[in-house]
């Protein structure tokens, strides 16, 4: 029998909005590493039940980005778990797993229900309530809709929150799973009030006199692989010490390789301060499914972007992951 998505996704709404106007106060989290994608929509969802009367509290995995500071609201969010309600709805956006939360999923006690949204393909459904859409190309388009059902009206702060989610997730509307809705609720943020030059001066601001010495340092390390269709790069933590960043500091560091002509997939990986892992992000180009590369290695995400956590050295990690797209990579004709 044939299933009515739009009936299953309005029924979706109505259990979250029933949920979530209960009477229990709401807490509203995201993954470790934070993007645009979680903090708006965590910031968006957080104005929308104030609205409603429901007491809301953003609560992130430390540190937050600076770079988030402009967005409504952001002065209200809270760095970690302390001082929580005692009994609460949670709310998880843009986590494949509760564990993606970082130190904060130990200290989730509290919760009566755990609602889910997320984009990711690869998400365990671990919700009480799941609302989950892979095909979405971030979590703002998809709770632009979850408002909308509630009735919620989009306001200057909640639109430009959300349009920081859709930008960001979207990488300027550039990346290949941008999706048709991600113009259209771009589109209602910005005759709602929200400021697309704002946001896009904060999202992609021009890096510090740092941040560009840790890129050169990192592109001294390009390597290609796979008769050329695969390239690595790696940030170590000696380049950390010496130019006083963090790994906070390496956004888009990842996309820098895979916009060079001839590649199908790109990973940059890091070894993390303080940590006994490297962190491997990864980037395809048209049929390189390297959410399946992750999924290998226990990571995750999209089919064109993902990640993983190696527990490993860096030549360890380099060496597995290459030979783990290596058996992805189409071999062109020479």
């Amino acid at each position: 029998m044939p299933v009515d998505t739009q009936k299953s996704t309005r029924e979706t709404f109505r259990a979250i909005w029933d949920a979530l106007t209960d009477g229990l106060p709401a807490v509203i989290t995201s993954h470790v590493r934070l993007d645009g994608d979680g903090v708006g929509c965590a910031l968006a969802l957080r104005h929308a039940l104030r609205g409603k009367g429901v007491e809301a509290t953003v609560a992130l995995d430390p540190p937050v980005p600076a770079m988030f500071g402009f967005l409504p609201g952001m002065e209200s969010v809270q760095s970690g778990p302390d001082g929580l309600p005692n009994r609460y709805n949670l709310v998880v956006i843009d986590c494949g797993s509760l564990e993606r939360t970082g130190d904060l999923a130990s200290a989730l006690g509290g919760r009566a229900r755990t609602i889910n949204i997320d984009h990711h393909d690869s998400n365990s459904s671990f919700g009480d309530l799941n609302y989950v859409e892979g095909g979405a190309s971030s979590c703002g388009e998809m709770l632009y809709g979850l408002l909308r059902a509630g009735g919620v009206p989009l306001s200057p702060p909640i639109a430009e929150c959300l349009l920081t989610a859709v930008v960001s997730d979207t990488g300027q509307f550039s990346h290949q799973d941008t999706t048709p809705a991600a113009y259209e609720v771009a589109g209602k943020c910005v005759e709602a009030g929200a400021r697309p030059h704002v946001v896009v001066r904060q999202l992609f601001c021009p890096p510090t006199p740092a941040q560009m010495r840790l890129r050169a340092m990192a592109m001294g390390t390009l390597r290609f692989h796979c008769d050329e269709q695969v390239s690595t790069m790696e940030v170590t933590g000696e380049m950390f010490r010496r130019t006083g960043l963090a790994p906070i500091d390496t956004e888009g560091f990842a996309e820098i390789a895979i916009g060079i002509q001839g590649l199908e997939a790109a990973a940059l990986l890091k070894e993390m301060p303080g940590c006994d892992y490297i962190k491997v992000s990864m980037r395809s180009r048209e049929y390189v499914d390297v959410a399946a590369v992750a999924g290998a290695f226990g990571g995750g995400g999209h089919k064109h972007a993902a990640g993983c956590e190696i527990y490993d050295t860096l030549e360890a990690a380099r060496s597995v992951i290459v030979a783990e797209l290596d058996r992805r990579v189409r071999r062109l004709p020479g």
